[in-house]
């Protein structure tokens, strides 16, 4: 005798399937708020906003917010897509960095992460993590160059910056303990109007005609605690003469520094200082100086 289904069971099944596919494959989107130094805060507290949009089991996305002069801009994008258990593919996009790497990692006893980052094969960063979508770091993590060489050695508490010893491209030894966000930034006395117009005095006494020039240099330095001016470096050069001209002018800066100050403490701060060239306008544009704290740049 065939047996015939009842059309309310049939009904009830086919709701529940449907209500069962759409809480799965639904978009959620939740934000982390994240502030001075990497810490994790509020919203009225924060300087990035991480939106992290889950598009079903296997897609996500992160889309982080920069706050700057009170309006929240784009800064970072990257979108996750996992390949299996252990490895996430993540296409990224910003001004530092834009590509695909991969970030194996391995959960621990104790619910955290140990992690891989890699370019093209090359491994640019591991360590430890509290979260691996997205990337909040607790514990030692490590950033290499592209050509292998450590770059730093750093220890995070709950995402937020404690130490780290620091490394020269070509292996040699840099500023430790320096940071990139604090809660006073390095100040120089003068003025930056004052900076600007030694440091376009320096190339015009370099015999160097800035029209003929394009494109941009960036000039990296550490103020210390005592606000002297350490670890002075050509970030990204031009050439040997317009390299030169610019390190010399920022060597022979005079003026003082009110340092850094991080929970009450002066601390050492990394600043890496941009100079525009403009040929089509025969000037000179000078950067903010640059300061993050998701070390995008190590990409």
């Amino acid at each position: 005798m065939k047996k015939i289904q009842h059309p309310l069971i049939l009904l009830i099944v086919l709701f529940s399937f449907t209500f069962l596919s759409a809480t799965v494959f639904t978009p959620k989107t939740s934000e982390l708020f994240i502030g001075i130094n990497g810490r994790l805060c509020t919203l009225e507290k924060a300087i990035y906003i991480q939106k992290i949009k889950t598009k079903s089991s296997n897609v996500a996305s992160v889309h982080t917010l920069k706050l700057k002069d009170n309006v929240w801009e784009r800064f970072y994008l990257e979108n996750y897509k996992k390949m299996n258990d252990t490895t996430y593919q993540i296409k990224a996009n910003s001004v530092e960095f834009t590509g695909t790497m991969y970030r194996t990692f391995k959960l621990l006893a104790d619910k955290s992460f140990r992690f891989k980052d890699t370019v093209k094969g090359t491994v640019i960063r591991e360590g430890n993590a509290q979260s691996v979508m997205p990337l909040l770091l607790n514990g030692e993590v490590t950033e290499y160059y592209r050509d292998g060489n450590k770059k730093s050695v750093s220890i995070y508490q709950n995402n937020e910056l404690v130490s780290n010893e620091n490394w020269n491209e070509d292996g040699t030894k840099y500023v430790d303990n320096l940071f990139y966000s604090t809660d006073i930034e390095p100040n120089f006395v003068p003025g930056t109007k004052v900076m600007n117009q030694h440091l376009i005095k320096g190339f015009k006494d370099a015999g160097i005609d800035i029209s003929s020039i394009s494109g941009t240099l960036v000039v990296a330095f550490v103020i210390m605690e005592d606000g002297k001016m350490e670890g002075l470096k050509i970030v990204k050069g031009l050439g040997s003469s317009v390299n030169t001209a610019a390190y010399e002018s920022f060597l022979s800066l005079q003026g003082d520094w009110k340092p850094a100050k991080l929970n009450n403490k002066n601390v050492r701060y990394y600043l890496s200082f941009p100079i525009n060239f403009i040929n089509k306008q025969q000037a000179l544009e000078f950067a903010e100086l640059r300061k993050g704290i998701l070390h995008f740049g190590a990409y």
